[in-house]
């Protein structure tokens, strides 16, 4: 029996293994035998006692197809304790998988020299032996994928967090220097577009920050207050249409605008609105329209540009994947992450409500962003 195989040979197998990973593997060079070892192990037994239970051919096809996890829950568990120990000694993904791929193939490579006689038992344990070496990989990458993507989260929120301070410093510079009597045309441009970028920089490191808290699990943070809608929408449109006063942009309110709203975070999603709208226009006008319903205020920002093509509205949302067909030149103070339409959205979310999109040739493309009062 396979099973028999592994528990009998384990310390061989694992031998040949370490020669492997300590030849092939960088991270590997330095750790101590046990560091290295130990999981190997404790995964073949795992699979080996996996071999062991009764397995009826209804769990069987689940367990094929990956529809049955926590068939082996010893095997998911080393599988874990393992990509976490990979992690935490730096190992790749791709090194990370390279040796399970070296385990299976030193068991069967041995199974096959012992074998002299394939029946169909020893072809079923065959079979199961490949289910659950396929269960120890797929669950050490959903593990190890998630370490990776929660430091990462946590590098970029860092380096967010740390950015601000200097960024304020040379805004708090540049304002001085706005303040100095006596300088010329070219050196009031020069302070002038040190202020533009640092509020170009103030805005990616918000939404860079509000990309990460999204991004581990968390909603965007919402202060309700009582506000009005209208006042809000025009507050930002004066905003932009200082910053891009070569561009028509018109707001019609309808009905009762007030409600109890966090009037910055709206805000911020309007302009994300907007400003896309303005990316992709084809410098024709943008019009932005508030209007009142029973329970909740719709604003809506449409524009006449290129429409988005079908294929690309599935992952208009997504952050860091913007859809590059959409026509036009980035707009300034643009990071190019595609971080500006998730964060509205999640902004939307935060209050209770939702954005959608709806384009096409004739009609252009229209954001409508749904907030609960």
């Amino acid at each position: 029996m396979l099973a028999e195989l592994i528990r009998r040979d384990v310390d061989d197998i694992v031998d040949e293994w370490e020669q492997f990973a300590r030849s092939s593997i960088p991270a590997a060079e330095d750790l101590s035998p046990e560091d290295l070892r130990d999981h190997a192990r404790l995964l073949l037994l795992a699979v080996a006692a996996d071999l062991e239970t009764v397995q009826g051919e209804a769990e069987q096809h689940e367990k094929s197809r990956g529809e049955l996890p926590d068939n082996s829950p010893q095997i998911t568990a080393t599988a874990h304790e393992h990509a976490q120990h990979r992690f935490e000694q730096r190992f790749t993904l791709d090194q990370m998988l390279s040796e399970v791929r070296a385990l299976r193939a030193s068991v069967l490579r041995r199974w096959v020299e012992q074998n002299d006689r394939y029946d169909p038992d020893a072809v079923a344990e065959l079979i199961r032996y490949g289910e659950a070496m396929d269960q120890a990989l797929t669950e050490s990458v959903a593990f190890f994928g998630a370490k990776v993507d929660q430091s990462r989260g946590l590098l970029l929120g860092v380096l967010g967090h740390d950015i601000r301070t200097p960024l304020g410093a040379v805004r708090m510079s540049a304002q001085l220097l706005e303040r100095t009597k006596g300088l010329d045309e070219r050196q009031s441009k020069a302070v002038q577009r040190i202020l533009s970028s640092s509020d170009s920089m103030r805005s990616m490191v918000d939404e860079l920050l509000d990309f990460t808290q999204t991004s581990l699990g968390m909603r965007l943070p919402i202060s309700r207050v009582p506000s009005d809608l209208g006042s809000v929408c025009a507050e930002v449109l004066a905003e932009l249409e200082a910053l891009h006063p070569e561009r028509d942009i018109s707001l019609a309110c309808e009905g009762d605008l007030s409600g109890q709203w966090d009037a910055g975070r709206v805000g911020q999603m309007l302009s994300n609105l907007v400003s896309n709208a303005i990316q992709h226009g084809n410098e024709l006008p943008v019009t932005v329209t508030a209007r009142a319903g029973a329970g909740d205020v719709s604003i809506a920002v449409h524009n006449k540009g290129r429409p988005v093509r079908p294929q690309s509205l599935a992952t208009l949302f997504e952050p860091l994947a913007q859809a590059k067909d959409m026509g036009g030149d980035r707009h300034s103070g643009s990071s190019g992450l595609g971080l500006g339409l998730y964060i509205a959205r999640q902004i939307a979310v935060a209050h209770g409500g939702s954005l959608e999109v709806v384009s096409s040739e004739q009609d252009g493309t229209t954001f409508t962003a749904r907030l609960r009062r």
